[in-house]
């Protein structure tokens, strides 16, 4: 099966990155220039998108349902390839990266809205499964789980505990690695507005503490407006960016 590829990547020249400029001083922790990527069918899941995320930046990234706001942070993640465009981490190019897999357990950090630990492992080797083969594994698992509040939780297994113990054992296991980027497809969502509340001080928390930088797709806008910077993608374009409650004031 052949993919369509999307017209305006073709031969177009990669504009100016569509970043503030009071944030050209920051270092760049993610640079994306000219990223496109389609679907048989001619869907064109993401359009010649270019951004600059800063070092400890976090970026919500909003849009209605297939407006391809979560293609677009599983390209940035490397979890698929796009068709034209470069995603790079700190200056490094993802396409001259031979292990990827690699690449993502040392630098990036992944949570979803459903918290994928397995059902026969306590949370403790849950978070430890990442570090599969070190001798400290289960001493930084506890770590992790102490740093989200769940040092009383580590040998419970995950249907013995609340939806909201789960999704922070699940932000655990992707802080475990300590990597420098945290990205999160709709964190929130299948959790109550107390546990939202909760976790979006965690992921502050995790800024404040570690200088990580975060980029969020959600369809909730009270989440959105907890980042510096809010994406709004339409038709896998970026339509606007309007700066959230975390950003810099006028």
């Amino acid at each position: 099966m052949i993919a369509t590829v999307c017209p305006a990547c073709l031969d177009s020249p990669v504009p100016e990155s569509q970043t503030p400029a009071s944030l050209v001083a920051p270092t760049v922790a993610i640079a994306v220039r000219g990223l496109c990527k389609a679907y048989p069918g001619g869907i064109n899941a993401v359009r010649d998108i270019n951004l600059d995320i800063a070092q400890g930046e976090m970026v919500a990234i909003m849009g209605k349902s297939g407006s391809g706001k979560s293609t677009l942070l599983n390209l940035i993640g490397s979890l698929d390839k796009p068709d034209a465009g470069s995603v790079s981490y700190h200056g490094i190019d993802l396409r001259e990266v031979r292990d990827l897999a690699r690449f993502r357990s040392r630098e990036v950090g992944f949570v979803f809205q459903l918290h994928y630990l397995l059902p026969h492992l306590t949370l403790l080797d849950n978070v430890a499964l990442p570090l599969f083969g070190l001798r400290d594994a289960r001493d930084r698992a506890a770590a992790a789980l102490g740093e989200v509040g769940l040092a009383h939780r580590v040998h419970h297994v995950p249907g013995k505990v609340s939806g909201g113990e789960r999704q922070r054992a699940a932000i655990a296991r992707a802080i475990v690695n300590n990597p420098r980027v945290l990205l999160a497809d709709e964190p929130t969502g299948n959790v109550d507005s107390v546990t939202e509340a909760a976790l979006l001080e965690l992921f502050q928390g995790l800024r404040t503490r570690h200088g990580m930088t975060l980029v969020v797709v959600t369809h909730d806008r009270s989440v959105a407006a907890r980042a510096d910077r809010i994406i709004h993608i339409k038709d896998g374009a970026i339509d606007r960016i309007e700066p959230g409650q975390g950003g810099p004031k006028p």
